[in-house]
C-alpha cells in the first residue's frame, strides 16, 4: 500500500500536491465521513472487513486513481479558478448587480486612505476603471501594474520574462505561488462541501448534522479566501522585485543594447510590446528597440519634415485622426483621393534623378523626409520639392526611391506601421483603418513594405488613439469608394 501511494505521490509535482491533492483529499475524506456517519459506523466497518482482500486493494487502487485524476483536472482549472476569485467574472446579467456592488465597496476603501498608504499603493491599482470586484484581484492587479512605470504591458512581458529569472527567485516564487494557490483551493473546495456534502447530509444525516456540515464549508471558504488574500501580499511583491531587479536580464538574452536613460528604456519596452502584440513596431521608431550596433551609424529616427529649415527633425511629433463612424469613408476624402492618385501618378513613376543624374543630397536624410530645395542639389533638383523619402539617404547620395508630392498634406503627421493587408495600396492613397476603438480615417498611405504592412502618415494628435485601436484586436483596411 505505502508503493501504490508512492508511485502516486511521485506522479505529482510538489507544488501540485500542496495545492491541489491534499486539499482535494480532504475533500473527499470528508464525503466519505458525512456517507459513513448517516449509514453509521458500525455498519461501514462491518461491510468493510466482510470485503476480500482483494476487493479493498482494488477499492484503495480505485480511489487513488479517482483522486489523482481529478487532482489533475483541477490542476488544468487552477488557473482559470485563480482568476474567477480575482473578481475576472464573465460580463452576464445576473453577476452585474453583484459586481457593481463589490467594485462601489472597494472604491469607496481607497478614497477613504490617504494616497501615501502602503494599503493602498499595495492593495489597489492606481485608476478607479481598473479597480476589481475582489481583494485578491486588486492586490494582483496593483502588482501587474507595477511594470507599467518602466513602459512594460506587464501581461505581454511577465511569460517571457520569467524564463530568464534566476533559479533562487524562482524557487522563492513559486513557494509564494503555492501558498497563494493552495489558499484558493481550500477556499474553492470549502465551498463545494458547503453544496455537496451539506445535500447528502440533509439526505442521510438529522437537521443538525447537515447545519453543520453547510456552516462548517462555508467558514472554511472564508477563511481560505482571506488565506489567498494574505498570502497574495508576498506573491505581489516578488512580481514587483522581477520587474524592478531583473527586467534588463531579458534584453540581454535578446541580445539588445540596454537603454541608457528612463526614456529610452520606456521606448524600447513600448515597441517591443508592439513587436510582441502586434508582429510590426512602429515604422519610425525602430531605433528605439535597440538591436546590437553595427558599424555603420544608425539612421535618425524617420520623421516627417514639411518645413525648408534643414533643422534635425527629431522633436516632430506623431499621430492619427479618428473620423465618423457610420460609413466607410466620407465622400469628399474619396475624391480627394481620387484627386490626388490622378494628379501624382506620373510624379510617382519619374526617375528621381536629374537629365544627367547630377542630384545628390546634401545632408544625410532620413526616410518619410520632405525634400525642400535646400536637401538636393544639381541640375532638376527643384522639381522633386514636396517629394518625400521612403528610405534614408546618406549625404552626396542620390534619392532614388521617393513618394509622390503631397506636400502640405503631412504637416503635424508622422509615419507609422500598421500590420495589415494592403496590396492594393498605392503610395499617397487616402486610406481608414477599422479598428475595435471605431474608425481612423484620413490616413495617407506612404509605403507599403510588403504585403501584410502597411506604412501610413498619422496625425500627431490621434496617434495613441490609433495605437489603442491596433492593440485591442482586428484591423479591417477601408479604401476609398469610387
Amino acid at each position: 500500500m505505502s508503493g501504490l501511494f508512492d508511485g502516486a505521490v511521485a506522479f505529482l509535482d510538489r507544488r501540485q500536491l500542496t495545492s491541489v491533492w491534499m486539499p482535494l483529499t480532504a475533500f473527499l475524506a470528508a464525503l466519505v465521513t458525512v456517507a459513513a456517519s448517516g449509514t453509521g459506523w458500525g455498519r461501514t466497518l462491518t461491510w468493510w472487513n466482510g470485503l476480500a482482500g482483494e476487493t479493498r486493494i482494488l477499492l484503495v487502487l480505485g480511489a487513488v486513481l479517482v483522486t489523482v485524476l481529478a487532482g489533475q483536472l483541477l490542476a488544468v482549472a487552477r488557473p482559470g479558478l485563480v482568476r474567477w476569485y480575482e473578481g475576472h467574472w464573465p460580463d452576464s446579467p445576473p453577476l452585474r448587480p453583484l459586481r457593481k456592488a463589490l467594485r462601489a465597496r472597494h472604491l469607496a476603501a481607497q478614497s477613504v486612505r490617504r494616497a501615501a498608504d502602503a494599503d493602498l499603493f499595495l492593495g489597489y491599482p492606481r485608476t478607479a476603471q481598473r479597480t476589481l470586484p475582489t481583494r485578491l484581484g486588486n492586490v494582483l492587479r496593483a502588482a501587474e501594474e507595477h511594470g507599467d512605470r518602466y513602459g512594460m504591458d506587464a501581461t505581454t512581458v511577465w511569460p517571457r520574462l520569467y524564463t530568464v529569472l534566476p533559479d533562487p527567485f524562482l524557487a522563492s516564487f513559486a513557494q509564494a505561488a503555492a501558498a497563494m494557490e493552495t489558499a484558493v483551493m481550500i477556499s474553492f473546495l470549502g465551498g463545494a462541501f458547503a453544496v455537496v456534502g451539506g445535500t447528502l447530509a440533509v439526505l442521510i444525516l438529522p437537521g443538525a448534522g447537515a447545519v453543520c456540515c453547510v456552516w462548517g464549508g462555508a467558514l472554511v471558504a472564508i477563511l481560505g479566501y482571506r488565506g489567498a488574500v494574505r498570502a497574495a501580499r508576498p506573491y505581489a511583491q516578488l512580481i514587483r522585485s522581477a520587474f524592478d531587479v531583473h527586467r534588463f536580464l531579458l534584453l540581454e538574452a535578446m541580445r539588445l543594447r540596454l537603454p541608457e536613460s528612463p526614456a529610452q528604456e520606456r521606448a524600447q519596452w513600448e515597441q517591443l510590446g508592439k513587436l510582441w502584440y502586434r508582429g510590426a513596431p512602429d515604422y519610425d521608431r525602430i531605433p528605439a528597440l535597440r538591436y546590437p550596433a553595427s558599424s555603420a551609424p544608425s539612421p535618425e529616427p524617420a520623421r516627417l519634415v514639411t518645413s525648408g529649415d534643414p533643422v534635425p527633425v527629431k522633436a516632430l511629433p506623431v499621430a492619427t485622426a479618428p473620423v465618423r463612424t457610420g460609413r466607410a469613408f466620407p465622400v469628399r476624402s474619396s475624391l480627394a483621393g481620387v484627386v490626388v492618385l490622378a494628379g501624382v501618378g506620373a510624379a510617382v513613376t519619374a526617375p528621381a534623378l536629374g537629365p544627367d543624374g547630377e542630384i545628390r543630397a546634401t545632408r544625410d536624410l532620413p526616410a518619410f523626409h520632405v525634400l525642400v530645395p535646400a536637401d538636393l542639389e544639381g541640375e532638376g533638383a527643384g522639381r522633386l520639392s514636396g517629394r518625400y523619402t521612403v528610405t534614408p539617404v546618406a549625404k552626396g547620395g542620390a534619392p532614388s526611391d521617393l513618394g509622390p508630392p503631397l506636400g502640405a498634406a503631412l504637416t503635424g503627421r508622422v509615419a507609422t506601421t500598421v500590420p495589415v493587408g494592403a496590396v492594393r495600396v498605392q503610395r499617397g492613397q487616402v486610406v481608414s483603418l477599422r479598428t475595435a476603438k471605431g474608425m481612423f480615417g484620413g490616413l495617407l498611405a506612404l509605403d507599403v513594405p510588403d504585403k501584410d504592412t502597411l506604412v501610413v502618415a498619422v496625425p500627431a494628435a490621434d496617434l495613441d488613439a490609433l495605437s489603442r485601436g491596433l492593440d485591442a484586436g482586428p484591423v479591417r483596411l477601408v479604401l476609398p469608394v469610387g
